[in-house]
């Protein structure tokens, strides 16, 4: 994988640097990503104008939307439109997302990450404001994509600084959580913020009454449940089944990766 993005047609024909970045990093996933999941090499951009995504596999019809920017990726992202992006979501639609930073000054890639499409939940999509009446598109309302509510095994490493990592890697751990894909997004949703508290215990071992001490945050994230302790009981189970977790005994777990 070859990660220069220098592109002399691109910065000759277009002086916005916006939009070089735009056409350079585009033109460069074109040409250089292959499809996580099937690890076909010829990503295909999808029709001009298309709702969510930007690419395509045409050998399992998976969908990616890419993501750029030279700062580094943490916190919140800025996405397009909110609702189409819910709806894509509540349809188990939504695709495979890339998120790159790079290096302007050299134009080459640092980092890519990928959040496969059954990461993608509504708690993790935060609605922004509509824009004021003034505005071109007044009343138009956006989307940021909260990239640090995403546990580690939801933020899969393409390229990290400047070094890209094996396909077949990038593919297995794709693949290791991909059960997912067959569940709702109220299911997917549970299974990733469980996770994600889990990882940010930031401890090799815990215990469930640990997990407990979410309870007030994981309700506000899924106010139509109301039994978040049985919930929170449930998603152990799963992780302890999938092999992520082991439960130690007396209400004990510990990380297993």
């Amino acid at each position: 994988m070859d990660l220069d993005l220098h592109d002399t047609w691109v910065l000759t024909n277009y002086k916005s640097p916006s939009q070089q970045a735009r056409l350079i990093t585009e033109r460069w996933f074109a040409s250089q990503m292959y499809c996580p999941n099937c690890l076909n090499l010829h990503i295909t951009p999808a029709e001009t104008n298309a709702k969510v995504i930007d690419f395509l596999c045409k050998n399992c019809a998976h969908e990616f939307q890419l993501k750029s920017k030279k700062s580094k990726i943490s916190g919140k992202i800025t996405d397009g439109a909110y609702r189409p992006m819910i709806e894509r979501i509540e349809a188990n639609t939504a695709p495979d997302f890339f998120f790159m930073e790079y290096l302007p000054e050299e134009w080459m890639v640092k980092n890519l990450f990928l959040i496969p499409r059954f990461f993608m939940n509504k708690t993790i999509i935060e609605k922004r404001r509509p824009l004021s009446s003034t505005a071109e598109r007044r009343g138009w309302i956006g989307c940021n994509i909260l990239f640090s509510k995403v546990p580690e095994e939801g933020r899969i490493a393409v390229i990290k600084d400047e070094t890209a990592i094996r396909k077949e890697d990038v593919q297995k751990k794709y693949r290791a959580l991909a059960f997912l894909d067959s569940k709702n997004y109220a299911q997917r949703g549970w299974f990733a913020d469980v996770l994600y508290f889990v990882r940010k215990l930031d401890s090799k071992s815990f215990s469930l009454s640990d997990m407990y001490g979410f309870a007030d945050e994981l309700e506000k994230l899924h106010p139509e449940n109301k039994h978040i302790h049985e919930k929170i009981r449930q998603q152990l189970q799963i992780l302890r089944d999938r092999r992520i977790l082991h439960f130690d005994g007396n209400g004990r777990y510990s990380i297993v990766k």
